[in-house]
């Protein structure tokens, strides 16, 4: 008897630092970026309003996503996020209005990542994000 074994090799990338356009009320200390990466189902990043949204992250060294997972809260969340390397598009991803972890499939390397929000669910742009993750499978 010969038996194959298949193998999935996931990994998530840690993000070693990151910015914000905006945070809601600029208050840092229950609406922080901070709350994105932290793997609490209970906390969020909240941006204030705006015509544009954008979060930036970066690695601790050139990283390679397979994936990207994200969950907003309904009713705040983003209808289309551009994905960018040195300011330049590399695709375009289009997140539904949902309470639920999405998952998108990119091909992305790099140690430096920004994710430029362009349309909302909101009428005055703001976002809530409970998960951020980069994955590479």
């Amino acid at each position: 008897l010969l038996y194959t074994i298949k193998f999935e090799i996931m990994g998530t990338w840690k993000v070693a630092s990151s910015k914000v356009s905006t945070t809601l009320d600029r208050n840092t200390r229950e609406y922080g970026k901070k709350y994105m990466f932290d793997g609490c189902p209970d906390t969020c990043w909240n941006s204030d309003q705006g015509e544009t949204q954008h979060i930036a992250v970066k690695f601790d060294q050139a990283a390679k996503i397979n994936c990207i997972r994200i969950q907003f809260q309904g009713g705040f969340a983003a209808k289309a996020c551009e994905l960018k390397i040195n300011n330049a598009v590399q695709d375009t991803i289009y997140p539904i209005d949902t309470n639920n972890v999405q998952e998108f499939h990119v091909d992305l390397t790099s140690s430096q990542l920004v994710l430029h929000f362009t349309e909302f669910t909101d009428f005055y742009g703001r976002l809530i994000i409970y998960l951020l993750e980069f994955i590479e499978r």
